[in-house]
């Protein structure tokens, strides 16, 4: 089976989180450590995106188009999901420098993906089937996904992604 979660950019969204949380308290931090009081604010959040129809509809009014976050596929639970996420929220530099790697906003993702090689791709994937995120053109949004040796990135309607 396959689950829907929306990840949302916690610094993106600004005084929405509040609002995205009481329309659907079924989320989970990615963030959990020493900062995490001071962090709320700024790290992504995974909601569950199935069975919130009211927030599915509020997200797609208030953020798509906003770079608030994107959607995601998978065959894990939530609480899977999360901990694969979790893995790719700080990056080690070649000079052993830490930083925090944005993949979840669309700006981000979009450019990120079509540069990953096999090995990256596969890594990143895991159990996601598909990362569906905003295009350039608000109107439209991308989905992509991954077979085991190829990426591949759809271009569709935004009123057909759910």
């Amino acid at each position: 089976m396959t689950n829907r979660f929306l990840l949302l950019d916690a610094a993106r969204l600004k005084q929405n989180l509040d609002e995205a949380k009481a329309l659907n308290p079924s989320c989970i931090s990615l963030y959990t450590g020493e900062m995490e009081a001071q962090l709320v604010n700024v790290f992504p959040f995974l909601f569950s995106f199935d069975d919130h129809p009211e927030f599915a509809n509020w997200y797609f009014e208030n953020g798509w188009g906003q770079s608030w976050g994107v959607i995601i596929l998978s065959e894990y639970d939530i609480r899977r999901t999360a901990d694969h996420l979790k893995k790719h929220i700080l990056v080690n530099t070649e000079n052993g420098k830490e930083y925090f790697f944005r993949f979840y906003d669309p700006r981000v993702l979009r450019v990120f993906l079509p540069t990953c090689n096999t090995k990256q791709l596969k890594e990143f994937f895991g159990p996601v089937e598909q990362f569906i995120c905003e295009d350039n053109d608000p109107d439209f949004g991308l989905i992509f996904t991954f077979d085991e040796n190829n990426l591949m990135t759809t271009r569709i309607n935004k009123g057909d992604i759910l």
